[in-house]
């Protein structure tokens, strides 16, 4: 049995002795180590794009840490949801990704068949990042599925 709260804890060590009789013994501990998160560098307001001079990385104890916290930011473009405070862990659910590819953009798909290019222009029907797939429509208003390859392409598959 385990029981954990915060940075300490106990545990039950069962053992049974030679007569058949079982004994306990309970043990307390105390974990006591510091984890990376990064921290609001100053106040940062809604729809903002992080960058480097917003936050700065910082050891917080496990009673101070948030599972959802961001140990380094990913390399999609981080916008976010609403004001964060100065001095407060930045966490994942604090931000939206900026997408490559927006839903109503106008974009390049490309068909290949064999040695066979062409290339249409679509609707893109749905947000996307690179090497994601998105639907798309064209000009005759088919729905088709396509690979974002770049920030203006995709594929379709």
């Amino acid at each position: 049995m385990l029981g954990l709260r915060d940075d300490s804890g106990t545990f039950r060590a069962v053992y049974t002795t030679p007569n058949s009789t079982s004994k306990s013994i309970f043990y307390k501990f105390k974990i006591d180590f510091k984890l990376p998160v990064l921290v609001a560098t100053k106040d940062i307001g809604r729809d903002h794009i992080l960058n480097l001079s917003d936050y700065k990385q910082k050891f917080v104890s496990l009673k101070d840490y948030d599972k959802q916290a961001i140990i380094n930011p990913s390399n999609h473009q981080l916008i976010t949801k609403s004001k964060i405070k100065r001095g407060k862990i930045l966490t994942n659910r604090q931000f939206k990704t900026l997408s490559d590819i927006k839903k109503g953009d106008k974009i390049t798909a490309i068909i290949e068949d064999g040695s066979l290019k062409v290339e249409i222009l679509v609707t893109a029907l749905n947000d996307g990042n690179i090497g994601q797939i998105i639907s798309v429509k064209n000009q005759n208003n088919q729905t088709l599925k396509a690979q974002v390859i770049s920030k203006n392409q995709a594929i379709i598959k």
